[in-house]
């Protein structure tokens, strides 16, 4: 056994065994995937296939066969009964960047089911992840079951606004003769560097967002399967004038469902956004009444796909009618105080901004199975290290199981974790202070690398 196996193979028991996957298991585990995950047999979601050989494949920028697990049975040949998989990535925390693994794909033959096969895999794929030096872990699944695994549901996923295509607003926009002063064109690998700016811009107002170098930015457009959610469409934006970039649009169509889906916009400066975005509409409704003309289902609607607070909606304020609140992502941290330390620059900053710059003091957090106090001193943050509390009621704030990771990650105010968790709370006033201005409620709309 190498370093790098991490306890694998690992015996469980009844013929069982969890391995590392290899790559000779690429169609099986597809088709395993295919089997577990679609929801409806008589529509095989094929882009599961896809998206498993991808991962597998070796040309995938961060992982690759042996980072899915699999656990198989001996005494039927070997064919695989449970997977899962890991995808390294890197996400920032306003500016600070950190690493995430992404544990996805969790899946269980149901003859199989509650022997506890998921949790091992967890185990080693935790474990892979921390030997990565990655301090979070996210992912996206049903409700509550990844609360098990130490998870908490603490980031938007998803949510969007929609914009009816009315017949009668695509007859209105294919009449118009008003010319265009926008123009649009898909990207190229020449575009990048200008994408990789206009990206920066998108995620500005995002607590967290994910980091793209140049392989990742290739994956995405060049090289992904193009019937996987991982493959992103992206746009151009430039004035017709003089072909100046006026900005850009990430365009998913989904017809079976009768949506466009934009996941990802932003205006140059000096570019109004609701004009963009209204020319993106104007663009989208010709596509659709062209793609109508032979479709068997009709485009119904756009959705901008862009979580809760991107600045697209107050642009388009008037225009779109129905909201659809997100979902969330689950986020494990294992180790808090080093994330904590990681992001200093960031609390410090806040501190330093705030009504209570230059603050001295220990602010004792309690979460009831565990303490960390943080030391200030003259607006920095000179320590993190847990302590021993006296009696039940010591500390200066207290959250119960991993609802601190709500606060941290600016999913829910202080005010908003003490309305629903009376168990939560903090002792006094310059503790509750400290912790809206350290942790302030703030909106993310994070895609990750799949």
């Amino acid at each position: 056994m190498n370093d790098e196996s991490f306890g694998l193979p690992r015996n469980l028991g009844d013929g069982l065994v969890l391995r590392w996957a290899e790559p000779t298991d690429a169609e099986e585990l597809a088709q395993f995937n295919l089997h577990i995950h679609t929801d409806d047999p008589n529509e095989p979601e094929t882009f599961l296939v896809h998206w498993t050989k991808e991962l597998m494949s070796g040309n995938h920028p961060t992982t690759k066969a042996n980072d899915f697990t699999v656990v198989v049975d001996e005494n039927e040949g070997g064919k695989i009964i449970s997977s899962m998989n890991l995808i390294s990535q890197t996400w920032a925390y306003e500016e600070i960047p950190f690493g995430v693994g992404r544990p996805e794909l969790v899946g269980t033959d149901e003859n199989y089911r509650r022997r506890g096969l998921v949790r091992a895999q967890f185990e080693a794929v935790h474990a892979k992840s921390a030997a990565r030096g990655e301090l979070v872990q996210v992912i996206t699944g049903i409700p509550w079951y990844y609360r098990m695994y130490g998870y908490e549901m603490c980031v938007d996923l998803g949510g969007s606004r929609a914009y009816y295509l009315l017949p009668s607003r695509l007859r209105k926009t294919a009449e118009s003769a008003e010319a265009e002063k926008y123009q649009i064109r898909p990207v190229t690998p020449d575009d990048v560097p200008a994408l990789h700016e206009l990206y920066a811009r998108h995620c500005a107002g995002s607590l967290l967002s994910r980091v793209r170098d140049e392989a990742i930015w290739q994956h995405e457009l060049f090289h992904a399967h193009r019937d996987t959610h991982n493959a992103r469409f992206m746009y151009l934006i430039t004035a017709v004038a003089d072909t100046s970039l006026a900005g850009y649009v990430e365009i998913s169509p989904w017809h079976a469902r009768g949506t466009y889906f934009v996941r990802e916009m932003a205006a140059q400066p000096g570019y109004s956004l609701r004009a963009l975005a209204l020319f993106v509409i104007r663009y989208l409704e010709r596509q659709a009444a062209e793609f109508d003309q032979t479709a068997e289902k009709p485009m119904e609607r756009i959705s901008f796909y862009l979580g809760t607070g991107h600045p697209v909606y107050e642009a388009l304020s008037g225009e779109l009618e129905k909201q659809d609140p997100p979902y969330s992502y689950y986020v494990r941290v294992p180790d808090l105080a080093a994330f904590l330390r990681h992001i200093t620059p960031v609390l410090e900053r806040r501190l330093a901004e705030s009504v209570i710059a230059g603050h001295t003091g220990q602010l004792r957090l309690n979460f009831y199975h565990s303490q960390l106090a943080l030391d200030w001193e003259n607006g920095r943050l000179l320590s993190i290290a847990p302590y021993q509390p006296k009696d039940f009621h010591d500390g200066h704030a207290f959250f119960p199981d991993q609802t601190f990771l709500q606060l941290l990650f600016g999913h829910r105010s202080l005010d908003d974790l003490r309305h629903s968790y009376v168990d939560c709370s903090a002792r006094n006033a310059d503790a509750a202070v400290l912790l809206n201005v350290l942790f302030p409620r703030r909106p993310s709309w994070v895609s990750p690398l799949g």
